[in-house]
């Protein structure tokens, strides 16, 4: 598993971390060029022209990252390469948490990139200070109340679980494609968007469902429950629950996949 990882890891960060670089690097020259000296210079054209540069290879950073964690699932498994890569002696979960583990790892890493280059826009060096004193706040934080490191904990993990599901739904929808005999990658287009509709009319119908039961007392001893346990455990249970309910679903998601790349894998 982690030398699947490894390898992974490296033919991923062999093209985005060459990006991320260059977006921090561009919106340092971006700050430079907005002094007055720079500004007032041929209209200030050489500013916009930065600051477009600046927007165009942020929104690229995204889009490559995501083109290149569905490239690497659908040539390293379905592609001419999956002949290869079956033959190793790992598992197909391996394969599939490698994939997942990778991208959710470059994905955190093209949002911080995108928060420090705003950052370096807002502020220049004085962003080093402010995020300094961001941790100076956030430890005070903890001190005058225990609770709060409980939420960022629970928020980050939110976080996280959602970027796994999300990606877990995509090979699920790649798999799903490439079980037709012809079309495979439009076939994967066209399941994304017939389970995003499916999913969507579900929940509606959910939500629809359980506003016409009759759940008055349902409600009412559920009021009275999170009443009494108080607001911060109320907060934490839901966000419990909701880790909760996202993993359900990650764990469909990936055992769907697991099931086809196992039992029903082609790859001519």
């Amino acid at each position: 598993m982690l030398k699947l990882l490894k390898y992974e890891w490296k033919a991923c960060a062999r093209i985005c971390l060459p990006m991320f670089v260059a977006v921090l690097l561009i919106a340092a020259v971006n700050r430079l060029t907005m002094t007055d000296q720079v500004q007032n210079l041929m209209y200030g054209i050489p500013t916009v022209l930065m600051a477009l540069l600046y927007f165009a290879v942020l929104v690229a950073v995204f889009v490559v990252t995501a083109v290149i964690q569905i490239q690497r699932f659908y040539k390293n498994l379905l592609g001419s390469e999956g002949y290869l890569m079956f033959t190793l002696p790992v598992t197909v979960s391996q394969h599939i948490w490698s994939k997942t583990l990778v991208a959710l790892a470059m994905d955190v890493l093209a949002v911080i990139t995108a928060l420090l280059s705003i950052g370096i826009l807002g502020m220049g060096l004085r962003m080093f200070a402010g995020i300094g004193d961001f941790f100076t706040d956030l430890f005070r934080m903890f001190l005058s109340d225990g609770n709060t490191i409980f939420y960022l904990i629970e928020f980050v993990v939110l976080l996280l679980l959602v970027g796994a599901v999300y990606m877990l739904f995509i090979y699920l929808c790649i798999a799903l494609g490439h079980l037709a005999k012809k079309h495979r990658v439009a076939m994967a287009v066209v399941w994304y968007f017939v389970l995003t509709t499916v999913f969507q009319f579900l929940f509606m119908v959910l939500v629809m469902s359980v506003g016409t039961l009759p759940l008055d007392g349902f409600w009412m001893a559920l009021n009275d429950f999170f009443r009494g346990i108080g607001p911060n455990a109320t907060i934490h249970i839901g966000m419990l629950t909701l880790c909760l309910f996202t993993a359900v679903g990650g764990a469909v998601f990936f055992l769907g996949t697991r099931y086809i790349l196992k039992n029903r894998l082609n790859l001519e």
